[in-house]
């Protein structure tokens, strides 16, 4: 790719990030198409965990440094003008002065990488930190940004109204992953959202080859995986693993992931008496990941909502399930019941409910249901609307668009 091809930033609070595969598929799928990227990072990764996709990533990684003592803000003042972007900065120091230290002066030391890069557009995901920094480099440097809203950055009570708004109203245009988002959105902003778009979180599907449900057994297996936070709902999977044990079901969980509630699970599990039939893994790569699906009969996501607010958008795992044939139970948090539709591609179930989730997995290992009518179902409906590559094609398209009448 000539560097002289226009090209669009990705600018990411940090990067890579191993739990944000979603970010990496998409530019994987946007270079395959044919777009030069380029990575700015704002914060150094802190992940040692390294997952193949990104040795496949071709754009170059740019680390904006943060301001730490005085002189480093003096020296970011410097690079802007020997930049030329001293009577850009000034223009918005209003602007630049409403917003915390850290961002106003990653926005300069953005603005004055993307010098002399022939950068035309910036992407961005989460409509948190990140954003405000793209936002604030686009009034120096006049360069579009759009941005993606996810879940914690749009129903987390810390999230300021003012803020959201002011973001969808300067953003070129704003895209979000869900028919559950763009309703909330445009609910909550009716003057501010007429250029929100739908782009859902899309995956590799080659990546992903669909097998039909194992043949159950006499020991079901079940499969479970993410953050171990309360959003993710694990604390009621454990109660709901022991009633199933109640009633005879002989199960092996197993629950893939690290995070603060470990020690809660941990005593849950003593708690409950689930030793010889529950065990956290702890943190998992890629491949141990897709070995689990494999090797599992159900697999469940039992989100809920937060007492913050905050709530998964999409979890990328319950995807991946249901790409390679896993049947699977959720629950009707937010967009997920766009793709788990009770009784056709899955089982849903009501958050927070020990009982439904024990119901809705006992309904999944049953010999009585149709699992591989399910299985099919989910296959088709993720390549139907999660393939990255026409996910990707939407977003250079919004991109486009502004290139068109710029």
């Amino acid at each position: 790719m000539s560097p002289f091809e226009p090209g669009t930033a990705y600018v990411l609070k940090m990067y890579p990030r191993f739990s944000e595969t979603f970010i990496v598929s998409e530019i994987l799928a946007r270079e395959a198409a044919g777009d030069r990227i380029e990575i700015f990072s704002l914060r150094p990764t802190d992940d040692p965990r390294f997952h193949p996709e990104l040795a496949r990533v071709q754009a170059p990684v740019t680390y904006i440094d943060r301001p730490i003592k005085t002189v480093a803000l003096w020296e970011s003042l410097r690079m802007a003008d020997a930049a030329g972007l001293t009577a850009a900065v000034g223009r918005n120091l209003g602007e630049l002065a409403a917003a915390s230290a850290d961002d106003a002066v990653q926005a300069i030391n953005l603005a004055t990488a993307l010098q002399n890069r022939n950068i035309r557009h910036m992407h961005v995901h989460f409509a948190s930190g990140s954003t405000t920094v793209a936002r604030l480099t686009s009034l120096i440097t006049g360069i579009p940004f759009s941005f993606t809203a996810h879940a914690v950055d749009i129903f987390h009570e810390s999230v300021q109204d003012e803020d959201l708004r002011l973001k969808l109203e300067q953003a070129h245009h704003a895209v979000t992953i869900s028919q559950y988002n763009m309703r909330y959105l445009r609910r909550r902003f009716p003057s501010s959202t007429a250029r929100l778009h739908l782009v859902r979180n899309g995956l590799e599907l080659e990546r992903f080859p669909y097998r039909e449900p194992r043949p159950l057994e006499a020991t079901l297996r079940i499969a479970a995986v993410g953050r171990l936070v309360e959003k993710k709902g694990f604390q009621y999977l454990l109660p709901a693993a022991a009633e199933l044990l109640d009633q005879g079901v002989k199960l092996d969980l197993r629950i893939a992931g690290t995070g603060l509630m470990a020690e809660e699970l941990e005593a849950g599990i003593g708690q409950h008496r689930l030793g010889a039939h529950v065990r956290l893994l702890g943190p998992q790569t890629q491949d141990q990941v897709h070995e689990l699906l494999h090797s599992s009969d159900v697999f469940v996501a039992p989100c809920v909502v937060g007492a913050d607010g905050n709530a998964d958008g999409m979890p990328t795992v319950l995807l991946e399930a249901m790409a390679t044939g896993v049947p699977c139970v959720s629950t009707s948090v937010t967009g997920i019941p766009e793709v788990v539709r009770n009784g056709s591609t899955g089982v849903l179930v009501r958050p927070g409910n020990p009982h439904a989730l024990a119901r809705g997995i006992c309904t999944l290992g049953s010999p009585a249901t149709d699992r591989l009518a399910m299985s099919r179902n989910a296959r088709a409906l993720i390549e139907e609307d999660y393939d990255v590559h026409r996910q990707a094609e939407l977003l250079r398209s919004l991109s486009r668009s502004e290139r068109r009448v710029a």
